[in-house]
């Protein structure tokens, strides 16, 4: 086959693509066109680490043939089967056990999906089906300020983090959405520091199931560690109370694990880190390492027992929920993650960049806050320490700081103010020490651009 130039093809792209996030027409001027490990490769042959997994779910790595392989062998075997009405397939049968194995203690029932929008809204479902026959009034669902769940449209209602960019045109949103200030320590919405709050954004849920009434409220939706926000881990009595404040109030609790589970945090699943074991817990990502698109909901036996009792449908599904090729790329995914202690990984690598973090480039004048978990860890960048204050340039700086790690070989993420790093669990210290030295010199250049 006959090679095609990066002019080439950019130019069809900008004719026919329409991409995410992006005005329409718009490319960054590079074709990715092969990857292997943490490296990823352009069509000019030029290198990129990649420090952000991509969109933080190639956790193992790229280029696994065990997966690749994995996929083949499904595809020559059974390309797709329904598991509409009570039809299955060997592949999504042992994938659902293969996840039983590992998932918290409880949370053994499996909905199958294509990816993490899909996974929250069927949570947003399964909650209100719960309470339907129980409690029909239970149908408000409430979540943090700061946070991300997709882009669906039940999604999209309960994400607030850039409200005016991923909301302005697509309103109205779905009624019965409720925000409350996330458990960002750093920018406390309540004035307070940390540990003389009294972890005031907890107590806050409960205020606010009692305002609107526990008879209303349905479900608390957060994720684990805050992603698209910049990686924001929560203090560690936040998760506990926050179970504690649901069980008393008979309020199911909602873990979104889509972008923290499988490993990122440094356990397979981040609520391990705080032995909470929520009611239902989303998942996609890191569950094929986005070899396939593939997603999971986990349910717990009471909320189980309960919709199977009542011996209806559930009127829910998508077209390629349980599909046999993703499941049995999720199976060796997971077998891989296991295997090779990719948590573990994560968990060393993450406390020895936090290290060097605090070290080298919190005293950087510009860099207000370093903070993580696991391989989830986000820098933020302030025009000013003391105030905190948020330079009115941001984006464009962000995007000056993105742009710039492209030229020095790093693929790069930025949220707003916040600089991540979340790379493959496979990642070693020497490649994350590259990724360091070529990081530094960028941020401690901020102040020029503002």
């Amino acid at each position: 086959m006959k090679k095609l130039k990066t002019e080439e093809l950019l130019e069809w792209d900008r004719s026919h693509l329409i991409h995410s996030m992006a005005a329409m027409g718009a490319t960054r001027g590079i074709v990715f066109d092969s990857a292997e490990g943490v490296i990823l490769r352009d069509t000019e042959g030029k290198e990129y680490i990649d420090s952000s997994a991509q969109m933080v779910n190639v956790n193992i790595g790229h280029g696994r043939k065990e997966v690749i392989e994995a996929i083949g062998e499904q595809l020559a075997k059974l390309q797709y089967t329904t598991t509409y009405w009570g039809f299955t397939n060997t592949a999504t049968i042992l994938c659902a056990k293969k996840l039983a194995e590992i998932t918290p203690s409880g949370l053994k029932h499996f909905f199958f999906t294509s990816g993490g929008s899909e996974a929250v809204e069927t949570a947003f479902k399964i909650a209100r089906n719960y309470w339907h026959a129980k409690k029909p009034e239970k149908h408000k669902i409430i979540s943090l300020y700061n946070s991300f769940h997709g882009v669906s449209f039940g999604t999209l209602s309960a994400t607030s983090l850039g409200m005016g960019r991923l909301w302005k045109s697509y309103g109205p949103l779905v009624p019965g959405f409720l925000h409350i200030p996330s458990y960002y320590c750093y920018r406390c919405a309540f004035g307070l520091e940390y540990p003389g709050c009294r972890i005031k954004c907890a107590d806050f849920l409960a205020e606010t199931i009692e305002n609107e009434g526990r008879e209303s409220v349905a479900g608390f939706i957060a994720e684990s560690v805050q992603g698209p926000m910049g990686m924001i881990n929560p203090p560690p009595e936040y998760w506990p109370k926050v179970r504690q404040i649901c069980s008393e109030m008979d309020v199911l609790l909602i873990a979104d694990e889509v972008m923290s589970g499988f490993g990122r945090t440094g356990k397979l699943f981040a609520v391990e880190h705080w032995g909470v074991v929520p009611d239902i817990m989303t998942m996609a990502k890191g569950i094929t390492s986005g070899y396939i698109p593939f997603g999971a909901v986990a349910i717990n036996d009471e909320i189980y027992r309960e919709l199977q009792s009542r011996q209806t449908p559930f009127s829910h599904g998508f077209t390629y929920s349980g599909h046999p090729v993703g499941a049995a790329a999720a199976i060796k995914d997971m077998e891989i993650i296991v295997g090779e202690r990719l948590a573990e990984n994560a968990a060393r690598i993450g406390e020895y960049t936090l290290k060097r973090l605090q070290k080298d480039f919190l005293p950087i004048p510009c860099i207000g806050e370093v903070n993580g978990l696991g391989l989830m860890i986000g820098i933020e960048y302030v025009e000013d320490k003391k105030s905190k204050a948020i330079p009115k340039k941001v984006w464009e700086i962000s995007q000056k700081i993105q742009d710039r790690a492209l030229q020095d070989g790093l693929f790069l993420r930025v949220y707003g103010n916040r600089v991540t790093l979340s790379p493959p669990l496979i990642i070693n210290q020497e490649q994350m020490d590259r990724i360091l030295a070529i990081l530094k010199p960028i941020l401690a250049g901020i102040p020029e651009w503002f």
